[in-house]
């Protein structure tokens, strides 16, 4: 559960830069759909990390 945690946050920092690395490049016009897919997905994937988090703070018993 542990190792979870962090890869998570840099699948989701990955999603992020590849999103910024396309608007500076190919423009938000051109590649509106990719930006805001990758945003959305990274979102997603940030409220999974949150709920692991959450549950791993928990108390056991």
């Amino acid at each position: 559960m542990q190792i979870i945690i962090p890869g998570l946050l840099a699948i989701i920092v990955l999603l992020i830069g590849s999103a910024v690395y396309l608007w500076r490049t190919q423009g938000w016009r051109n590649k509106k759909e990719w930006i805001v897919m990758l945003i959305v997905l990274a979102a997603a994937l940030q409220l999974v990390n949150v709920t692991l988090v959450m549950t791993a703070q928990r108390p056991a018993g």
